[in-house]
This record gives C-alpha cells, structure tokens and sequence, in this order.
C-alpha cells in the first residue's frame, strides 16, 4: 500500500506467476475517475525504474512510476487523468499489512464481469472526438476575442483514424492557425484584415502542411511529424492575406509599414527606424525627402545603435562584447510617450516621434539610398616625426579590396597616388606608379616607408582603438557625412 498527504491511496496487489509481471491497482481519496478501479497493470522495468502501466480509453496509461532516489531509495508518483503533475505517494507499511489482497482481487473480478473496467479502458471514439472539440474551443475563443471576429471551427473527423485519435493531442495541431491569427490581431492592420477575411475555419490531417484562405473559409491541413506548424500559418498568412487597404497589397507589406517609426528634430531633420529581419530594424536618416541607410551595427548590438567615433562617451563600457561602446551612439524610442531621443556621444537631443500614418507616407515617398561612406580606415601608422599613415579600405559591399593611402602630420593628411600591389594573407604593399613610394603593411614584421630606397620603420595605433583620433583629428574625415543620425549635431 502507498498513501499521500491529501489521504490519497494505491493498493498494488502482483498476480501469479512473478513471472508474467502483472499486478492490479486500486486507487482510492483522488478525486478522479480512478478511484474504486481495480485495473490490471503490466509492471515494466526500465533500467532502475518501474513502471505500473495500463489501458484508459485506448492508451496505455503509467498509473505509477517507481524511480530511483538519493541513498539507495526510492521514489513513487502517483499519475491521474487529466493531471500534468503526479502525487508523491510513500510505502505505508501499516496499511500494507491490514491489506486483503483477495478482496482486491474479488472486486477486480467483479467490475470486470459488470463491464466497468471495459468502459474505462475502451477507446471510446464519439468522448474523444467531443473532448478534442471541447479543448480546442478554449483558442478559437481566444483568437476570436483577440480580433473581434465570430469564426467558427470545423474537424474533418474523416481524415483522423483512431490510432491517430489516440496516440496524439488533435486539438493542439488543430489550433495552429487559431495562434498565428491571435498574435496578427495583435496589430490594428493585422486586425482589420482578419475580420474581413476569416469567417470560418476547417482542419483536418493530411500528409504534410497545407493552408489556403477563398471567400472567408480558411482550409488547415496540420501533419503529425510537421514542425513548426505556427510560424507555416503566420508566414501564409501575412503573405496572402489582403491587407485592409486592398488593391493587391498583402498584409506582410502593411504589417511592414505599420512597424515603421519616424522621428524628427523639428529643424528638418528625420531618423526613421525600419523594420529589419536580422538587427530588428534598420535605420535611416536624412531630410524626409531622401533618407540615407545607417550602417548597421555588429551584430551583438540593436540596430538602434550606431557606430559615431566623432562623438565619444567616456561613460560608457569599453569592453561590451568585444566592442568598445565608447563610440557608439544609439536611438532611443518611447512608445508610450510617443518621443524619441538621439544620442550622440554624451549629449542627447530630443526628437518628436510622428503619427503612424505620417511615418509610412513619408517613408513610401522618400528616396532610402546606401550610407553615403565610401571608405572607413583600414590601417593607421606613424613614424618617428609624428606623420601620420592611414589606410582605407572601400565600405561599401565588393570594394573592400579598393585601398587608399593619406599621409601627413596630424591634422593635414594627404591622399597619395598609390596603389596596392600586393594583398595577401600577410598583408599589403602600397606603391606610386614609378615605386620611388612606398608603403608596406606587414603582419609578421615591423611595417616599413620607402622613400627613394630610405626605409622608415612605422609604429602601429590599433585603429579600433583609436577611431576618435582618426575622425577628429587626422583632417581625412573633417566635414564628411558618415550617414548616422548625428551628422548634423
């Protein structure tokens, strides 16, 4: 006999032979339709641990579970219908000796031949079927309360055997799209469009994933080894669905729009925070009328920051991630208040944030070109009488192999009439067009300036750590727009 705190009990009575390893239960003080059963358990040993199992409606049920415990114990749990967790029950031993395992036994015979234990452990299709319905209307209630709609849902029962009925949760495939709608409604276009178009919908189990939307009725085919069954609804779904506005425009593209936040400084000036796939967004800064894109930040940063090395925090972490967070400015958005703030360096500038409406027209008509940079420094070395070399690489996407040289005392730097030939693995060779210049990158040896055969060994300065150097000081940057919302601050 095993008891539990509530007054729970389990009489697990074994049959003969040992061998057969067969036992019935009676559970008692649960609460659950269990209780006063006397069932016949198959008693299966899985390395240490035991299980008590048998069938209720169609499935094999572990009515208890024995597992090891700490100190060469053990442990009992107790499972009931219905119940996610189980109920701790311990070895009584009073109890088991007052236990008369032959009116256990008489009572197992008894509800056997009235057809009690028959009807608990048959599969009973029509329970399961309305008890799937029964559980599945609980999101369907949420869905429709969420997008002030009345959809009504349908199983195709046809398509379900009873394997199927019995071996898997029907209403948790089936609910799937009722999901994915609930989380679109979320959004007021989201909303709109989902009201217009879904009225009613129908799921049934096929061979793989299957959606379709026509006239109002929404056509579900779920599959039982199909993953990610939500995320295939809300991909259909905002890709077929009309947005509220019509005229072919699909949802995904006004759900796109409605996401976009423009702020402006009152003084001509406008940052627009666009939704991005990889970075969350995307930002973009210019007049209203062309809008220049941001370059994004290293991936382990939003992409509300932004790299500004012509505005230094001293404040803030020069270690964060690998990135020295010194020289990154940010956008900052307050939804409720309806405001934003542009960070540059330490100080920050206020900036009204416009209506929704405002934001995505002034978004469609504006012109969105690539960041205006054409290089960014490369390299940055200096000789003994403070001249300064600067390397730049091209920025924008297949010129990274485009190099330009400056050279000069800080503050005057001078483009060169160099050109790299040589790039490799071990570095770079800049030369002039005769070679009476040159300038040689080394990463195993010292780097090195030739001048008519007199050769300057170069100190390296770390460009990443010196950035507000390179922008502020050395001239090469002075008045140049880096496209980020602080070129004009």
């Amino acid at each position: 006999m095993f008891s539990g705190r509530e007054g729970e009990l389990v009489a697990v009575v074994p049959l003969s032979p040992v061998e057969s390893k067969k036992a019935l239960l009676r559970v008692q003080g649960t609460g659950s339709e269990l209780d006063g059963k006397v069932l016949p358990h198959d008693v299966n040993e899985t390395g240490d641990y035991v299980y008590y199992s048998t069938e209720l409606r169609g499935r094999s049920f572990a009515t208890l579970i024995v597992r090891p415990a700490g100190g060469g114990t053990r442990s009992y749990t107790l499972n009931l219908p219905g119940k996610r967790d189980g109920v701790t029950v311990s070895y009584d031993d009073d109890r088991t000796k007052a236990l008369k395992g032959e009116e256990v036994y008489a009572l197992h015979q008894k509800q056997k031949a009235d057809g009690t234990l028959t009807k608990l452990m048959a599969f009973d299709r029509k329970a399961e079927m309305a008890e799937a319905e029964k559980s599945l209307a609980e999101p369907v209630k949420s869905m429709n309360t969420a997008c002030g709609t009345s959809a009504a849902v349908a199983i195709d029962w046809n398509s379900i055997p009873d394997e199927l009925l019995k071996s898997y949760s029907i209403s948790s495939y089936c609910e799937s799209p009722f999901s994915a709608l609930e989380k679109l409604c979320a959004t007021a276009e989201g909303k709109k469009a989902i009201q217009a178009q879904v009225k009613e919908v129908s799921c049934r189990f096929g061979d793989a994933l299957k959606l379709e939307v026509q006239a109002g009725r929404v056509a579900w085919t779920t599959a039982k080894d199909a993953s990610n069954q939500e995320e295939f609804a809300t991909k259909y779904f905002t890709e077929n669905l009309e947005s509220a506005r019509g005229q072919g425009e699909k949802l995904t593209e006004r759900l796109r729009l409605e996401k976009i936040r423009v702020c402006t400084d009152n003084k001509g000036h406008y940052v627009a925070v666009l939704p991005h796939e990889r970075q969350t967004v995307q930002l973009a800064y210019g007049d209203g009328k062309k809008l220049v894109q941001v370059a994004p930040p290293p991936w382990v940063l939003s992409g509300y920051h932004f790299l500004e090395p012509r505005f230094f925090n001293k404040t803030m972490n020069s270690s964060f991630r690998g990135l020295d967070m010194r020289v990154y400015s940010e956008v900052e958005l307050n939804e409720e208040k309806k405001t934003c703030e542009v960070r540059c360096g330490e100080r920050t500038i206020p900036f009204t944030m416009l209506e929704s409406e405002k934001a995505q027209e002034l978004v469609q008509k504006a012109t969105i070109e690539p960041n205006p940079q054409k290089y960014v420094p490369y390299a940055l070395l200096r000789d003994q009488q403070g001249r300064y070399y600067l390397v730049e690489r091209g920025f924008q996407p297949g010129q990274e192999r485009s190099f330009r040289v400056f050279i000069g005392p800080k503050g005057n730097l001078q483009q060169q009439k160099m050109t790299d030939i040589v790039s490799d693995s071990e570095g770079e060779i800049f030369a002039t067009k005769k070679g009476e210049l040159r300038l040689v990158l080394d990463r195993a040896a010292p780097s090195t300036w030739l001048e008519n055969k007199k050769k300057t060994e170069l100190r390296p300065v770390p460009v990443e750590e010196n950035l507000p150097l390179i922008y502020n000081e050395l001239g090469v940057y002075t008045g140049a727009r880096l496209g980020t919302p602080c070129d004009d601050q």
